[in-house]
Order: structure tokens, then sequence, then C-alpha cells
């Protein structure tokens, strides 16, 4: 990875990173939103640094919804149902993964992958997608699956309210 990549990789993850400690720490429903299409910026940014533009651009479009929903004026906050005890355990678990993944970036090394694959057609999409960028693809699936079941949730609820 050249400087100019790795400038960007790191520039990318601190937007993201400030739009999660957004999300997590603002008070007002509008300004946690906005943090969470920053984050959205953010990780795209990173994806778009690692040579994985389609996995970019889902997760921007998915991170823009999520935040529209979350700025919406019929988003609710639930009571968490798990103890106190639960929720410490937990963030010390996340702690733990993200010690892992530093550590883990720290002391590897980035792939770097580029497309040669001739036309560009829905073959080669799938070999990018298989062999290049597989994780990003799993991830970003991931995401616009509970994305899409917010977004159902969402049109229930408005649906039952009329």
């Amino acid at each position: 990875m050249d400087s100019l990549h790795a400038i960007g990789f790191y520039v990318s993850s601190g937007i993201s990173l400030a739009g999660g400690l957004g999300v997590a720490l603002l008070p007002l429903r509008d300004q946690r939103g906005a943090s969470m299409a920053v984050a959205g910026i953010g990780l795209a940014g990173i994806y778009f640094s690692l040579s994985a533009g389609f996995a970019a651009g889902v997760a921007l479009v998915c991170y823009v919804g999520c935040a529209a929903l979350l700025a919406s004026v019929q988003y609710r906050t639930l009571e968490s149902v798990a103890s106190v005890l639960g929720r410490q355990l937990g963030a010390i678990g996340a702690a733990a993964l993200v010690a892992l993944l530093v550590y883990s970036a720290w002391r590897g090394d980035f792939v770097h992958g580029a497309f040669f694959g001739g036309a560009f057609g829905a073959a080669s999409v799938g070999r990018v997608l298989l062999a290049h960028d597989a994780l990003a693809t799993e991830a970003v699936a991931a995401v616009v699956l509970v994305g899409l079941a917010g977004a159902v949730a969402a049109w229930r609820l408005r649906e039952r309210a009329r």
C-alpha cells in the first residue's frame, strides 16, 4: 500500500471513529443520525482505500438509510433487557475484540488487489467479489440484511399506527 492509500485509510478510519463516538455520545436524535451518516462516509472511505469500491457504495447507502431512520421522529428507544453485569461483560468483550483487531492491523500487511478481468460483466464482478472482497462482501451483506429488517420493522410500525 502506497502512502496516499495509507493516508486515505487512516483519515477515513478517524472519520468513522468520530462518527461512531458521536452516535454513542451525542444526546439528540438528529445529531446521532448525522453522526451515523459520518460513520458511513468514513467506512466507505476505508473500503474505497482498500480497493473495494462496490462494498464502499453499498455501505454508504446502508449507513445513510440507517441514519435517516435514526434521525426520524418515529424513532423510539427501547429499555435494555440485559442486566448491568451483562452490559459490562459485553463492553469488555468488545474492547478485547477491538484490541485484537488493532493488533492484527498493526502486525499485518495490507493486501493489494487490482482488477484485470477484461470486460466488465456479471462474471467479472463475481470474480472480484469472491476473490478479493469476499470478507467485505459478507460484512456488507450482513449490514444490508440488518438495514432491510430495520426498514421492514419501521414500515410495520408506521402501518400499525394508521
